[in-house]
């Protein structure tokens, strides 16, 4: 029988190895700087990292709403005169609105940025399957209070999309409010659990002995 080559096995050992796969940071926008935001968002999907956002419409831009509105009212007029269907497009949604400004952060021209912008996924308010997944994570550099001073203008980016043809706020504000209440429940149902193991904690605490507890406590296990 022949023996089978370096190059047989190796192509057999690959083969049962396992595609990796990153995992999925959930990002809440909520009151954070679109600018900064899309910039951090950029550069880790350029990492490799996958990335979902979440409450787009919570965004913000520095400046009044008047002003943004106006500006991007005059991005709307925008077009290509012999053939408009080419482009450019425009968006109304924020997440849309994020994505594309994170999409002139990518080399989208290349194969790395196109897998890049494959893996952000964006949406408004935060939906069940998200919700459930994992926890949510802030970018703080890239948080209003971080970025502008107290007295400066801002505007909301959901607020603004309203009055540039965007027709779903309500519906997101209708779903935002329903995930709260029903969040509000299971965190009232689950408050005497929440309890008994923080008192169960406690008790077992107090029989550790005191070199044992000094270590747990150095690494805020106690």
């Amino acid at each position: 029988m022949a023996v089978p080559s370096r190059k047989i096995v190796d192509r057999r050992v690959r083969k049962g190895i396992k595609k990796h796969r990153p995992d999925i940071t959930v990002i809440d926008l909520k009151d954070h700087v679109l600018g900064r935001a899309a910039a951090v968002v950029a550069k880790q999907l350029l990492l490799g990292k996958k990335i979902t956002v979440v409450r787009c419409e919570k965004l913000t831009i520095a400046g009044t709403e008047i002003r943004n509105k106006i500006k991007y009212l005059n991005f709307l007029r925008k077009r290509k005169l012999t053939n408009p269907t080419l482009g450019p497009f425009h968006h109304r949604s924020p997440s849309d609105i994020f994505t594309r400004t994170v999409r002139s952060m990518l080399p989208r021209y290349t194969k790395r940025g196109q897998k890049a912008l494959r893996q952000l996924v964006a949406y408004e308010g935060v939906p069940v399957n998200v919700a459930r997944a994992s926890a949510r994570v802030v970018i703080p550099k890239a948080q209003r209070f971080a970025c502008y001073k107290s007295e400066r203008p801002y505007t909301v980016l959901g607020n603004m999309c309203k009055h540039v043809g965007w027709k779903y706020s309500d519906v997101v504000e209708k779903l935002e409010q329903a995930r709260k209440e029903k969040s509000a429940r299971f965190f009232k149902k689950t408050e005497k659990v929440r309890a008994a193991w923080k008192s169960a904690r406690a008790a077992a605490l107090k029989k550790i002995n005191a070199s044992n507890l000094a270590v747990l406590q150095k690494f805020g296990f106690a």
